[in-house]
């Protein structure tokens, strides 16, 4: 939703937000937004539009005043399309790594003045600009099922993956929507190496299409994958030929095919490979997506991954890039219906760190489920033979983590809702101890 004040603000239109937490939105009063603590029918004053995000439940005291007095709503996404009339869409979509993914791929598309839609602020980069050519890279999120409204010129599919089924009742569902959004586009870049996106490839032409990935197929590949601690090196295929070699500032495989997936818009649009894998040792970093926090002996890595695919890829990626050290993970579940039914997954994802100590869930907008709790998946880990502690309390959870840390670990914290302030707060701790 900030990054949507942000463009509003930069067309000169009157914006005004709310939000529980309003030291979240400092920066958008900082850029002349009128700014509220918690929702009231009173903060709806004078608009003439009112915007909400899929975390608003339709009993938000400023919904039932906008529809009491006629004005009109509009969910974000429907908003943010109404916005880009007249910009050439290019919209990243995908159920993991769309906030990297569209982030590189603006970053890469700077040089033809391509403006951006961010869904994460990014270390010492905008996440929202109007861009001075027709251009547009816009995150896109799934959850609400909207996204198959738009009318993107490109559309990257990163993968897709079940998730979010209280919105659509079944994977299918959820494939058929991404489908929806594919078939209106010009062109799919989608990851080959994820059944769930490589199940579209059938449903489109030849032509339209085009693949990435680290598997041999792959139209866009990674060869000779090198990590290095932050850092991570690999040769670039264009169909079986070498264009060159990249540097990211970043690790993990996932994050390769992120780069992939940036480079391969970047073709389409006719830059030159040497180019952009000149430009890709500069990628910019999303927040919270694997954000080394501290690295003094101990490394402390924060990130927003709440999901098992999420969470095996960090530890993944934390174990090639840093091998033979300790990874203790602190994780706080999000939403009871998610963990209702990812429990067993989850607990499988986090048996493959050293220790995991699950907090109580961060249940967002939604109510609390009978005899679901972060215990299950605690319980789940163990039962794949990790070592899993449930702490309901996060402060106490973050003690027992600390009281089993040692120099040299790697500490992280995984998850989408408040976890991220526990993590931030290690490297003071750790230093007063």
């Amino acid at each position: 939703m900030s990054a949507l004040a942000e463009l509003l603000l930069a067309q000169g239109l009157s914006v005004s937000g709310s939000d529980i937490r309003p030291e979240a939105l400092e920066g958008l009063r900082d850029s002349g937004a009128e700014v509220f603590g918690g929702h009231r029918p009173e903060n709806v004053a004078d608009a003439e539009v009112v915007v909400y995000s899929s975390a608003i439940p339709p009993w938000n005291p400023e919904l039932s005043e906008a529809r009491r007095r006629g004005i009109p709503v509009l969910p974000r996404l429907i908003a943010l399309r109404d916005l880009l009339q007249g910009k050439r869409l290019i919209a990243v979509c995908g159920t993991h790594g769309k906030t990297t993914t569209a982030t590189w791929t603006s970053y890469l598309l700077s040089p033809l003045g391509a403006g951006r839609y961010l869904g994460a602020r990014v270390q010492g980069w905008d996440r929202a600009q109007w861009g001075s050519s027709s251009w547009f890279v816009a995150e896109v999120d799934e959850s609400d099922g909207l996204f198959r409204h738009l009318e993107p010129e490109i559309v990257v599919i990163t993968n897709v993956d079940a998730d979010h089924l209280d919105t659509y009742g079944d994977f299918q569902c959820l494939k058929r929507s991404f489908l929806e959004l594919a078939l209106r586009a010009r062109r799919v870049v989608l990851c080959y190496d994820d059944p769930g996106a490589r199940d579209l490839l059938g449903k489109l032409s030849r032509e339209k299409a085009i693949t990435y990935g680290l598997g041999p197929e792959a139209d866009v590949r990674a060869v000779a994958i090198t990590p290095a601690g932050r850092e991570t090196g690999f040769q670039v295929l264009l169909r079986g030929r070498t264009v060159g070699w990249a540097e990211i500032p970043a690790f993990g495989d996932h994050n390769v095919a992120n780069a992939l997936a940036a480079l391969t818009v970047g073709y389409i649009l006719g830059l030159p490979f040497q180019e952009m894998l000149a430009r890709a040792k500069g990628f910019p970093l999303p927040k919270r997506r694997l954000e080394i926090v501290e690295e003094n002996g101990y490394l402390v890595v924060d990130d927003y991954a709440h999901h098992p695919r999420e969470i095996r890829a960090g530890i993944r990626g934390l174990r090639r890039g840093w091998p033979g050290r300790r990874i203790l993970a602190m994780f706080q579940p999000h939403r009871f219906s998610r963990t209702a039914r990812l429990a067993q997954e989850l607990g499988e994802a986090l048996s493959r760190a050293d220790l995991a100590v699950v907090t109580g869930i961060y249940g967002a907008f939604e109510e609390r489920l009978p005899g679901i709790s972060g215990e299950e998946v605690a319980a789940a880990a163990r039962s794949a033979g990790g070592r899993a502690l449930y702490i309901p309390d996060k402060d106490m959870a973050l003690m027992a983590l600390l009281e089993r840390a040692r120099p040299g670990d790697i500490l992280v914290g995984f998850g989408a809702g408040d976890i991220w302030r526990f993590t931030r707060a290690i490297p003071g701790l750790l230093g007063s101890s």
